[in-house]
């Protein structure tokens, strides 16, 4: 399987993005379905009563989903698209000052004179950080509109949340400059974890990640509920989901290189993998067992801002360790197995995420209700659920990589943002400068 690239020039792609993103859509399934459950039919709302009604087996599972994929899987999905923004926004510069230098002559190139030089190439650049800013903002403007379509379905949306992201950060995602993006990293999620943390400290002790879920229904009222719920949401996003901090870091990331080729680098994956694990299920773990009624009978107070700043942690580990998977580009840009398919399913993540609000739907919306039933399944019963459900869309995107077509939702986004691109002019060259010291005249 050759990994090229569907956006803009048939580029070889990097196998490590794309593979950890193909794996975080399985834990992108395991951390949705929740949002479609009905814990049991009378009170599908409550969280005591649902606490109650879930078995041993859910029990331990909803131990093992707090510690390594609830706030862990969304801030991989953020740092990952942070990475993928970055490296379109770095590609677009360089075609656009390669564009711009061909303007020219090799003749006047070599006429120039140094301030000449330094004006053009200022000038140059910044054209194309523009071009690119430009980009990534148009991108964000259609995802916005992509996701808001998919909060008719799906409440839970983040397509948009990402969207939203990219229209405000796109000129920050296209500097060069570290220290803007740490700082708008820090006090944004600063602002993050002191909203988390006066959330928790008007909840109570409730059981807040069971007491949160509002199922999928057919009730004729419900697509309006779940876009209402999505444009409150969406913004709130930004500042009670460290989804800009993530993004940030994927940005970083990317500057850093490490993702584009692992290789001589086990080590250090190794480390941040093991720390990083460590850290997300350490950081879960008074939460999750105030949440199961285990332990901690005091506030969550405490306990669930440390849940969501270890969740960042946590996500780190699984990129370092998906990272260490997949390896760095081969000699054919072919990839075989497992990470072929896994590859495949994160060159269409997209495609994916949409896919899975598709499966979900009819499973748990559509056919009981055509039925006239209701699907009542426990935490664990939903995880197998998930799992089956993620294993579709690998297949789905096995079937599209074996054609060599992009995956749909991909090409609907590209077309959208390649048809409202407004062609801009290209940057005049600055008037020639004086080559030597002005002459005096004879006698002067």
């Amino acid at each position: 399987m050759r990994t090229l690239s569907f956006t803009g020039e048939r580029q070889l792609r990097y196998p490590a993005p794309d593979v950890a993103r193909g794996f975080m859509l399985a834990l992108i399934a395991l951390a949705n379905v929740p949002f479609w459950l009905r814990y049991f039919p009378e009170a599908p709302h409550a969280g005591h009563a649902a606490l109650a009604a879930m078995g041993s087996a859910d029990q331990w599972w909803y131990l093992a989903r707090t510690l390594f994929v609830d706030r862990r899987a969304y801030p991989l999905f953020s740092i990952l698209f942070g990475f993928g923004m970055a490296i379109m926004a770095s590609r677009t510069m360089e075609r656009e000052r390669r564009a711009v230098m061909e303007t020219f002559t090799a003749e006047e190139v070599a006429g120039w004179h140094p301030v000449q030089r330094q004006i053009v190439e200022e000038n140059v650049e910044r054209y194309a950080r523009r071009t690119a800013s430009r980009l990534i903002r148009r991108r964000g403007w259609w995802m916005l509109a992509l996701g808001l379509v998919h909060a008719v379905f799906f409440s839970g949306d983040i397509i948009g949340a990402y969207g939203l992201v990219a229209v405000v950060f796109a000129e920050v995602i296209v500097m060069m400059r570290a220290w803007v993006r740490v700082l708008v990293g820090v006090l944004i999620g600063s602002l993050s974890l002191l909203g988390i943390w006066s959330m928790a400290a008007f909840m109570g002790r409730e059981p807040m990640m069971l007491e949160f879920h509002d199922p999928t229904s057919l009730d004729a009222g419900y697509p309006l509920v779940s876009v209402a719920s999505w444009l409150i949401a969406t913004p709130m996003t930004l500042l009670t989901a460290l989804v800009v901090p993530c993004v940030m870091i994927g940005v970083g990331v990317a500057r850093w290189g490490l993702l584009q080729d692992p290789r001589g680098r086990g080590a250090l994956l190794s480390e941040i993998a093991v720390c990083g694990l460590g850290i997300g299920a350490l950081g879960g773990l008074p939460f999750a067992l105030m949440q199961l009624d285990w332990a901690f009978a005091g506030s969550a107070a405490w306990s669930y801002p440390l849940f969501h700043a270890s969740g960042v942690a946590g996500a780190c580990g699984w990129l370092a360790l998906l990272t260490l998977y997949a390896g760095g580009p081969t000699s054919d840009g072919r990839l075989t197995g497992l990470r072929g398919l896994a590859s495949s399913l994160g060159r269409r993540s997209m495609t994916g995420y949409l896919s899975q609000t598709i499966l979900f739907g009819t499973v748990f919306v559509i056919v009981p209700g055509l039925l006239g039933t209701r699907l009542v399944v426990g935490e664990a019963a939903s995880a197998g659920i998930a799992v089956v459900v993620w294993l579709a869309t690998v297949v789905l995107c096995a079937v599209l990589e074996r054609g060599g077509h992009a995956g749909p939702f991909e090409a609907l986004l590209r077309t959208a943002v390649a048809c409202t691109e407004r062609r801009r002019r290209l940057p005049a060259p600055p008037a020639p400068q004086p080559v030597g010291p002005p002459t005096v005249a004879a006698g002067s």
